[in-house]
């Protein structure tokens, strides 16, 4: 089963407690409602067109999608494994979508290189707005040069990467130093 959302109108001014959000919410390619969240706090508002789905739709999520701990989430917290049901599911999703859009702005802007000093959304930037006249492949063709010039600078040592030159999925599962779902 592949459970999707899709056309998310993400408020992020509104985004309190949880991320407010709506969407449309598809199983298999077939649209069977929509999602939302006021922002404020609280689980997911599903509408769905046959609420008898829903509890499919959780089920499915609780028998298939891997489990998690809180300590996965947050450093000083719990190691009891928790099932991901479909609200848990929704806001996986989401989370991806707003970090694929993040991650694509940045890369519009600026050449990305990381290293293993690096954390989660920690990077070395040159920004395309620096280099007039120049176009954003030579930039990146540029930085490239600089990082892989040879086997002794600072930035092979470090094992850099310049994330303008991965495919996007690649690129992401090293940014956000995860697994692509």
């Amino acid at each position: 089963m592949n459970i999707t959302i899709k056309n998310i109108k993400h408020y992020e001014s509104m985004s309190e407690e949880t991320n407010c959000f709506e969407a449309t919410l598809y199983v298999d390619n077939k649209k069977v409602g929509r999602v939302a969240n006021r922002g404020t706090g609280g689980c997911n508002e599903l509408h769905l067109d046959d609420y008898s789905l829903e509890k499919t739709l959780n089920d499915w999520c609780i028998a298939n999608l891997p489990k998690w701990k809180m300590s996965d989430t947050f450093a000083d917290g719990d190691n009891e494994v928790n099932d991901t049901d479909l609200d848990m599911h929704i806001d996986n999703l989401l989370v991806k979508h707003l970090e694929t859009k993040d991650l694509k702005k940045l890369l519009s802007k600026c050449v990305a290189v990381m290293t293993d000093k690096c954390g989660v959304g920690e990077i070395y930037e040159w920004k395309f707005a620096g280099y007039k006249g120049m176009s954003k492949q030579d930039v990146i063709n540029g930085v490239s040069r600089v990082i892989t010039k040879d086997k002794q600078n600072k930035w092979n040592r470090l094992n850099a990467v310049v994330l303008n030159s991965m495919p996007f999925d690649e690129a992401f599962k090293v940014y956000y130093r995860k697994e692509v779902a």
